[in-house]
């Protein structure tokens, strides 16, 4: 589920678009199990579900990959991150690990979405898994293609114990004059759905337009088998922005309009600007 974005405080229609990326054919299984590894799926499927005469945009990733995991950032974009290039899913039926995660921007022009990141080192093949951490950065964890632990130095991809921190482009220091700091404080409050309310922030900027601004709120998910299980990222109505001074900024959002777009929970909040997000903080909704 892409990011939904909710400019209008009283929405009659809210557009909803999914993205499905990668995978692997149907024979890919039967291949596997005799040892012959076919390669991934290299494209990806676009809809916009809430039309009803919507068709599939097809786009092609800079590499196949199965076991992959999307993971929407604060910024609205989309990581790709994890597993194979050839093979299927499932214990030691892959091969060739997809080890440069990629990143996918919805708002730019159809194939010129994606782009390549940093690669590391690990192979993060089945039971591999990642999460948006609070302040933005990911959290990569597990492998293991086996039944149960193998740690010997033999095995083609042993059971994989060691966690890393990605840093997305965001944290990159020539941006780091444009990273918000929550100083408005959630802690004990509940936002109601459709209510106005604040968000101070802090900004190194002498001036700051609302057209550079945006305020996401993300449904952190449990990621496991390539599914990112309930997650979802909302971008609020934005309305007035204050200059309260000592580089304090002040801004006006709505919350959701109901429990079908936005479930009883807890959120991360992010104010992002030129798309560098804020530490999140959190929030609870209902």
């Amino acid at each position: 589920l892409l990011p939904i974005k909710l400019q209008d405080p009283n929405p009659k229609e809210i557009r909803a678009e999914v993205l499905i990326c990668g995978g692997a054919k149907p024979e890919a299984g039967m291949l596997a199990g005799k040892g012959e590894f076919m390669n991934a799926l290299q494209d990806c499927g676009r809809i916009e579900i809430t039309n009803k005469s919507a068709t599939w945009q097809r786009e092609m990733m800079p590499s196949p990959r199965v076991m992959g995991e999307m993971l929407l950032l604060p910024t609205g974009d989309v990581l790709i991150i994890n597993g194979a290039k050839k093979g299927t899913a499932g214990w030691n039926f892959a091969t060739d690990p997809n080890t440069t995660p990629v990143l996918y921007e919805p708002n730019d022009p159809i194939n010129e979405r994606f782009s390549e990141l940093t690669p590391t080192s690990k192979p993060r093949m089945c039971h591999s898994t990642s999460v948006v951490l609070p302040d933005g950065k990911i959290l990569v964890a597990g492998s293991n293609p086996h039944s149960r632990y193998n740690l010997t130095s033999g095995s083609k991809y042993p059971t994989e114990l060691r966690i890393e921190k990605f840093y997305p482009p965001y944290f990159d220091e020539s941006f780091a004059s444009y990273r918000p700091s929550i100083v408005s404080k959630f802690k004990g409050k509940m936002v109601k759905y459709g209510q106005n309310f604040v968000i101070q922030f802090k900004l190194d900027e002498l001036e700051v337009s609302l057209n550079d601004l945006k305020v996401t709120m993300y449904a952190p998910p449990f990621t496991t088998h390539g599914v990112s299980m309930g997650q979802r990222l909302l971008v609020l109505a934005t309305k007035e922005l204050i200059d309260v001074g000592s580089g304090i900024f002040q801004v006006s959002v709505t919350a959701p309009p109901t429990a079908k777009i936005a479930p009883p929970s807890f959120y991360l909040l992010f104010v992002v600007y030129r798309q560098v997000p804020s530490p999140g903080t959190w929030v609870q909704i209902g």
